[in-house]
């Protein structure tokens, strides 16, 4: 009897055990998507004062790097995230003027101004990896920038690893000067 105890201990502890470091795969919460973008945001100096509500969603590519089990928990994270809005007081930048970190406006029409849309962060299940799509534009049809940042947790900071589909767009002065100027 005194052995059939001993044993049901040592299942019962393995079983602790093997579910104690299950944080890793367990659901991210909407907090902690804004507090790993926050950290993003200040380790990669990304600065623009207003951000889009409306993130979008990514598609899982193997390019990415993210395996067959960590690509079924992201698609898990997206659906369960799908009518996810970035709100206000969340996420903060850098102000140069100010030398200080500052809650960013969030925008909820994104079609004025110069204006940063982020995707919904592709959160690997141990939080070490983050694949996220930063776009800037400017609402007016004269230049903007993309791209999708691969960043890694090294030493509690976010170091940019990969890009991906990157793309700046900018129209030149004196093409805009041909096309409305006309000569009498």
């Amino acid at each position: 009897m005194n052995c059939l105890h001993c044993l049901w201990g040592i299942v019962f502890s393995c079983l602790i055990a093997s579910t104690s470091g299950c944080r890793k795969d367990s659901d991210i919460s909407g907090d902690e998507v804004c507090r790993i973008l926050n950290e993003i945001i200040r380790d990669d100096s990304l600065s623009n004062y207003i951000v889009c509500s409306k993130p979008y969603h990514l598609l899982i590519k193997e390019e990415y790097g993210f395996s067959k089990s960590e690509q079924t928990f992201l698609e898990r994270q997206q659906q369960r995230f799908k009518k996810f809005r970035f709100e206000p007081r969340k996420l903060k930048c850098y102000s140069k003027r100010d030398h200080r970190f500052v809650f960013m406006d969030v925008d909820t029409s994104c079609a004025k101004g110069i204006i940063l849309h982020l995707s919904f962060p592709l959160i690997s299940p141990d939080r070490q990896r983050v694949l996220l799509e930063i776009t800037e534009d400017c609402n007016c049809m004269l230049g903007g920038y993309g791209t999708k940042n691969l960043y890694s947790r090294e030493n509690g900071k976010w170091i940019l690893k990969k890009s991906f589909d990157s793309w700046i767009s900018q129209i030149k002065r004196s093409i805009l000067s041909n096309t409305t100027a006309t000569k009498i």
